[in-house]
């Protein structure tokens, strides 16, 4: 009773929503509101968000998804504008395996005199855009949208896929009224899993109700002329329904430091499990992650293009012969496919034209670059393998789905280790993949068919350390030497970052601070040796850094290097902070003790770290040797990730380092 009495609550709830959301009608009241009362921060707000899917009986295809979209936005200030941009991702294999889009209609409301004005989303307001050869996006431009506009959306798709898309419950901005109904044939059976990762969790409402289709046959009799009888028959079925139907639900909250926000949303994820014909018949889809492995590898755009060796075979072995060490082998190989094919910026666990055209061309996406090297690897007799991973902005897959991979790297197993390779970066080196890739973890296929997850986590802390050595000048300026040494990833996007920078634009960016800096004497080296450090030197003189009072001299020691604001200022934390890799950074600082002052007050030393686990450490050694003050500071975090439990903690513990690190130094002019 109690059940029935829910679902028909339920069923009155989305019709009123429904009804007040009909198109093309937006009250002066919608347009009127200044805040949302969900979230006040909020830059926008759906003020209606509806997804209805369910399957279009068709007599010569069968069953085919549809989906009908309608949401309609209102955008509360300046920085809302980028919300008034929509795109939808189509699929475009080939005529009949496309998403085919219709029924598109748009709208902008603003109020004008008092009055509701609306202005038509125009063909010149829609752009289409190939992605790549499986997929295009199509993009709507609203017009006439300002602070204080409400736009409006709705279209129809076709999708060629019984397979159902993720369902989203949550969005970046406040969701005022939502409404998700997706309609079933119990032919098709799916498994569904809410995000175990969201912090809200959508209620999902369960019930069935009959359908009836009628099938038409034809029959085709006679000798001489040939008669055509159409004969109609029902079809009768149960049809299971989903229903989300919620109000006021909060948007994902944004913090610093966070892998990919949308790990964390609200959805409802559908595996399809099985397919029951009329007849009882049962076809299994239920899928684990080594029949996922199974059916990428025998794809003819995967594992097909690693028995491809004929167009390369020449240039390897002209490139090994006098190499007999493995590893070596294994650098040269590399480095050789990284300088040979480059990147076009397209992901993708497949390839589209192939390794033997990308090879000719000296261009190809990420499949066709790496799968290349596994098979250039394997052929001069190492054990290597692609890995599948999905990329930080991709997500972390949370079932078993062809469509939990993004992306394809190498790896050459060894007796005691994995050494993962990625030659879509000109600047990589082995088990230095870009950040891009370090997804968790990945799923490493064997020719034999076995497969392993393997981890993509940086093992060793990245470095980065600076030496400032200087001295306060007579009219109380600054002047100094840093040299600065970063390894691994730091050295990689700095490499990325100043590849393309003149000298004079290296130094202007290192004189885009918060004080009058000037820099001379700039020397960087191993910018293209990417097996060293990246290291940069260069000589300085800035003003303001002194604080002057009365007869004593303040002095931050750390300089423009100094932190002053911790980047965890809320008291509680939603999502894991994720530092990519476990890092190092360290400071040696020397500085002269200006002529006829005495040092007043000079920072103790301490030391400290962070729980039993040592999540994290400092040290801070401070000491004066004549005329000369010395620091020595490290700051280590020898984890890449700091779980929620552990936010408080791990705040209070940052806070306390950069109260030290920024604690002053007091010169007193001498008597």
């Amino acid at each position: 009773m109690k059940t029935r009495l829910t679902l028909i609550l339920l069923l009155i709830l989305s019709q009123l929503i429904a009804q007040d959301y009909k198109f093309g009608k937006v009250s002066l009241e919608e347009l009127e509101k200044k805040v949302s009362d969900i979230d006040s921060n909020a830059n926008a707000e759906y003020l209606y968000k509806k997804e209805y899917m369910y399957y279009r009986f068709d007599q010569q295809n069968g069953f085919v998804q549809q989906k009908e979209v309608h949401f309609r936005i209102k955008i509360f200030n300046k920085e809302g504008l980028d919300w008034a941009n929509h795109s939808v991702r189509l699929y475009n294999e080939s005529g009949s395996r496309s998403t085919k889009l219709s029924g598109e209609k748009g709208y902008t409301y603003n109020i004008i005199d008092g009055k509701v004005e609306k202005t038509k989303l125009k063909s010149e307001g829609v752009f289409e855009e190939d992605v790549n050869e499986y997929w295009k996006k199509m993009s709507f431009a609203f017009p006439n949208v300002k602070e204080g506009s409400v736009i409006e959306l709705k279209y129809q798709l076709e999708e060629p896929f019984i397979a159902i898309d993720d369902i989203y419950a949550q969005a970046l901005i406040p969701i005022k009224n939502l409404d998700i109904k997706v309609r079933i044939p119990e032919y098709f059976n799916f498994k569904k899993l809410i995000n175990p990762k969201a912090v809200f969790y959508p209620r999902l409402v369960e019930s069935t109700t009959n359908r009836k289709e009628i099938i038409t046959t034809k029959e085709r009799s006679g000798w001489t002329t040939t008669s055509t009888t159409f004969n109609n028959s029902d079809l009768e079925f149960r049809e299971n329904i989903t229903t989300i139907n919620h109000r006021n639900i909060p948007p994902l909250k944004e913090e610093n430091f966070v892998d990919n926000l949308q790990n964390y949303i609200a959805k409802v994820v559908w595996e399809y499990s099985y397919f029951k014909s009329p007849n009882g018949q049962i076809t299994d889809y239920t899928s684990n992650w080594d029949k996922v492995s199974k059916t990428i590898y025998d794809n003819p755009n995967f594992g097909g293009q690693l028995k491809k060796t004929g167009y390369f075979e020449d240039d390897v072995d002209a490139l090994i012969a006098d190499i007999n060490d493995p590893m070596k082998k294994a650098s040269a190989i590399f480095h050789f496919v990284k300088s040979k094919v480059k990147w076009d910026d397209f992901y993708g666990k497949y390839t589209i034209k192939g390794v033997r055209k990308a090879y000719k061309e000296g261009t190809g996406n990420v499949a066709e670059i790496n799968l290349m090297l596994t098979a250039m690897l394997r052929y001069s007799g190492l054990n290597a393998n692609p890995v599948l991973v999905s990329t930080k902005s991709h997500g972390i897959p949370i079932t078993a789905t062809l469509d939990g991979f993004n992306y394809v790297i190498s790896a050459i197993e060894l007796p005691n280790d994995v050494l993962l390779l990625d030659a879509t970066n000109t600047y990589a080196l082995p088990n230095i993949l870009p950040r891009r890739a370090m997804n968790w973890q990945g799923r490493l296929i064997r020719k034999s068919g076995s497969s392993t997850w393997t981890s993509l986590q940086q093992r060793k802390p990245v470095m980065d350390s600076k030496t400032i050595n200087y001295k306060i000048t007579e009219d109380f300026s600054v002047e100094g030497k840093v040299r600065e040494y970063k390894t691994m990833q730091l050295a990689q996007s700095n490499r990325i970052k100043e590849s393309k920078l003149s000298e004079k634009e290296k130094i202007e960016k290192l004189e885009d601070k918060d004080f009058e800096i000037e820099i001379g004497n700039l020397e960087i080296k191993n910018e293209e040796d990417y097996s060293k450090p990246y290291m940069k030197s260069f000589d300085f003189v800035a003003d303001e850094l002194i604080e002057e009072i009365g007869d004593k001299l303040y002095l931050s020691p750390l300089l423009f290097y100094n932190v002053e604001e911790s980047p965890f200022k809320e008291e509680t934390r939603t999502y894991p902070i994720d530092f990519v890799y476990p890092f190092s950074n360290k400071f040696m600082i020397n500085i002269m003790i200006p002529e006829g002052y005495e040092v007043e007050y000079l920072p103790q030393s301490s030391a400290s770290k962070l729980s039993e686990e040592n999540i994290s450490s400092y040290k801070y050694i401070s000491k004066r040797n004549n005329n000369l003050i010395q620091l020595n500071i490290n700051f280590d975090f020898n984890y890449s990730v700091v779980p929620v439990d552990n936010y408080v903690a791990f705040k209070e513990y940052f806070n306390t380092y950069l109260e030290k690190i920024s604690d002053k130094i007091v010169f007193k002019k001498k008597i």
